[in-house]
């Protein structure tokens, strides 16, 4: 990837860059049309985000005041530590990972090879409902992002 300097722009003062990924602008399109959907299908949804398996934001349907670079980043970062934790001790690949507080959940999908979802929820969703949506929901941006 080569960055160009319309392709850097700062988040806030003092956070940092921002690159964006290269991609087209439709298939940005059909990833917010994806999580605009999960939105509309998850009651107890907080937000959610696609990002890259390297960290980077792809899109996301996040409150402003959750910062969606660093919420990428996180999400990269977790399903990367997961992959090796079960490579190490099962020998097979991963699919999710869901984090359970008593302020909600994070529940991670991966997105093919090279993309992960990441939806946030309140407490009162309820998990069998937000893998109901989700997983298809992370095939079908896999589907998008492979074409």
């Amino acid at each position: 990837m080569t960055i160009v300097h319309q392709d850097i722009a700062l988040t806030s003062p003092g956070s940092g860059i921002r690159i964006e990924p290269p991609h087209s602008g439709s298939a940005n399109g059909d990833l917010e049309t994806h999580l605009r959907t999960l939105r509309r299908r998850l009651p107890h949804l907080i937000g959610s985000a696609v990002a890259s398996c390297d960290g980077l934001l792809l899109a996301d349907d996040l409150p402003d005041a959750i910062e969606a670079t660093a919420i990428a980043a996180l999400t990269a970062t977790l399903l990367s530590v997961s992959l090796t934790f079960v490579a190490a001790t099962h020998g097979t690949d991963l699919n999710e990972v869901v984090l359970d507080s008593g302020a909600g959940q994070v529940a991670i999908y991966r997105a093919g090879p090279t993309a992960c979802l990441a939806l946030l929820t309140d407490p009162d969703a309820t998990l069998a409902r937000v893998h109901l949506e989700a997983r298809p929901a992370a095939r079908a941006i896999a589907a998008t992002l492979a074409s």
